[in-house]
């Protein structure tokens, strides 16, 4: 179950979003005086698709997924890690979220209450500048995605995924990845039997290292050869 604290200390915070850095001393404190710091447990959802959106998310410690819950099965679009706002797009757009996010390992999330984020971008242009990439990003992001699963063959789909982990997500070739198979092949859009049957190609022909959770990239310019031809 969630567990909840009062912010105490902001300014200090080892954990703090860069655009905090476009505010001064009193609008942090606005921020502090309206913010409550949740641990989540791994599997816990944070928000829940068709709710109403009552606070900015701000991840300061851990990973998420983000996913569209669907009839039959779900779709992963995004992971996101440490020191990243979750969902501004549902924060200044209709004040729903259309999705969910779900903890993927435990983790720390800033609910600021969403009025004060909203004033404070009206009042001060460097700070909505900030949220602005933020949201820009993780929309390209999306778009990205929605072409790759709709113009890509699963093997493509797969390689690109293994590469985003590796040059991004993780930042490097060997990485434990908290997704479960089922969860990997929601995040790729295809069965999970299709997922499993991949990843042990990939594994026979040595281009990745398996063990249990751990992955290992052997050959990324192979990777990026499949990713490319799709």
């Amino acid at each position: 179950m969630a567990k909840f604290i009062k912010a105490n200390d902001c300014h200090a915070c080892p954990y703090k979003s860069y655009s905090l850095t476009k505010l001064d001393g009193t609008d942090i404190d606005n921020i502090q005086n309206n913010c409550l710091i949740v641990t989540f447990k791994r599997g816990e959802n944070i928000c829940k698709q068709g709710t109403e959106v009552t606070h900015a998310l701000y991840l300061a410690k851990g990973s998420v997924k983000l996913f569209v819950e669907g009839k039959n099965k779900n779709l992963i679009l995004k992971l996101i890690n440490e020191r990243k706002y979750i969902g501004l797009q549902s924060l200044f757009g209709d004040r729903i979220y259309n999705y969910t996010v779900a903890a993927l390992e435990d983790s720390q999330i800033c609910m600021i209450n969403a009025d004060i984020i909203l004033k404070l971008a009206q009042s001060n242009v460097e700070y909505l500048f900030e949220l602005t990439k933020t949201l820009s990003e993780s929309t390209n992001f999306v778009y990205k995605k929605i072409v790759d699963i709709n113009q890509k063959q699963l093997r493509g789909r797969l390689a690109d995924i293994l590469l985003y982990f590796s040059e991004t997500v993780f930042k490097n070739p060997t990485f434990d990845l908290k997704l479960t198979r089922k969860e990997l092949a929601e995040y790729s859009s295809m069965s999970m039997e299709n997922t499993v049957r991949i990843l042990n190609e990939y594994k026979k022909d040595g281009i990745i290292g398996i063990d249990g959770r751990a992955f290992t990239i052997l050959q990324p310019e192979i990777l990026r050869k499949i990713s490319e031809l799709g």
